[in-house]
């Protein structure tokens, strides 16, 4: 999982939106505007969101701002409706369990790559810590489990046999991708930590 990078010039602050909480509120132009920020890709999965055929949310990273003074920008993001489900469920645990959201590590922290280890598929701690923050995101998001890890890998695997077998560059061959098809790239920090790419900034805007 990647850094979500908010910007100070987004749209959403210039037009000061807001999360409409009516039973029944428009929310399209906030979450157009939140889908084109994240050029399509969910926010926890790094899954492209295909607006024709997958169901999406925004997401309130802390659950309990939601809908208060104090929930903004900073906490909505775009998932897939699937990956929000899942979260919402991990919520319930948290709340029985007494975790507070003030204890889990926000996607849009500067240091969330360095904490947050990418290592074959797997997501870890950054060597000799004890990162509790971490520790809860990775619970809540279900980072690890064994077949996301798989699917990672296996991803990971099949880009590395295609890259070999068209015979191009690292570059190229996800260039390519990215024009054919761009809804056959996943797992961006797979990608980015395992080829060595900024597949982020490969990616164009969306409209």
């Amino acid at each position: 999982m990647k850094k979500i990078v908010k910007f100070d010039d987004s749209k959403i602050i210039r037009d000061s939106l807001q999360y409409n909480c009516k039973p029944g509120g428009n929310n399209s132009i906030l979450g157009n505007a939140l889908l084109k920020e994240q050029k399509s890709f969910c926010a926890y999965s790094e899954e492209f969101i295909d607006i024709t055929s997958d169901s999406n949310d925004i997401e309130h990273f802390n659950p309990d701002l939601k809908c208060t003074p104090q929930d903004s920008y900073k906490n909505w993001f775009k998932t897939k409706n699937k990956v929000n489900f899942k979260k919402r469920l991990k919520e319930l645990e948290f709340n029985k369990k007494g975790i507070s959201f003030n204890d889990v590590l926000h996607p849009c922290e500067n240091d969330f790559e360095d904490r947050l280890q990418y290592i074959k598929g797997e997501y870890r701690f950054k060597e000799n810590t004890d990162d509790t923050k971490l520790s809860n995101l990775i619970n809540l998001l279900d980072l690890n489990l064994p077949e996301k890890i798989e699917r990672r890998k296996l991803y990971i695997n099949r880009k590395k046999r295609e890259i070999e077998n068209f015979g191009l560059s690292k570059e190229d061959f996800f260039k390519m991708l990215i024009s054919d098809d761009v809804s056959g790239i996943k797992y961006l920090r797979s990608i980015q930590e395992e080829f060595n790419l900024n597949i982020w900034e490969m990616i164009p805007e969306t409209n």
